[in-house]
């Protein structure tokens, strides 16, 4: 009898976004990861970089974001959506795990432009403090016209 190792998709979440803020801690401390290769990486470059310009377009943001979760041998089976503000974008993605078997699931990632390279942000700091059917927080960093589709979204 064959097992599947199989997670549940809240264990999977936090492991990406733990991988994640991990692999862009060190972009932020280093410029870059020095042990990183282009061949760590399906579409090459370094853990947390955009593509030239980093223009808030599908390719720059869907190049990091497939970066960050690749960390995590996950990979983006879609973009749903993209919706930008200045120097932040709202991401809809459909993540899945490399095993044969594994489920996808939908996930709103939270990047920040940070010179030429996108950043994952954590929605639960960005949002600022806030208690459920109140109005955007003072202290929230998320543009008001992100922060109901970022922020609202489980």
């Amino acid at each position: 009898m064959r097992m599947h190792n199989h997670r549940p998709p809240a264990i999977i979440r936090a492991r990406v976004i733990r991988v994640g803020i991990a692999g862009l801690a060190c972009v932020a401390l280093l410029g870059a990861c020095a042990g990183s290769s282009t061949a760590d990486h399906p579409s090459g470059g370094a853990s947390g970089h955009g593509s030239a310009g980093s223009a808030c377009e599908e390719a720059a943001v869907g190049d990091t974001l497939g970066h960050i979760v690749g960390e995590a041998q996950m990979v983006v089976a879609s973009i749903d959506s993209l919706e930008c503000s200045g120097d932040w974008a709202s991401v809809s993605a459909t993540v899945a795990g490399r095993d044969e078997g594994s489920q996808p699931f939908g996930e709103v990632f939270l990047l920040q432009r940070d010179g030429d390279i996108w950043v994952l942000k954590a929605r639960e700091t960005a949002c600022g403090t806030f208690s459920p059917g109140e109005p955007r927080p003072t202290d929230a960093e998320v543009p008001a016209d992100l922060w109901e589709a970022v922020c609202l979204t489980s």
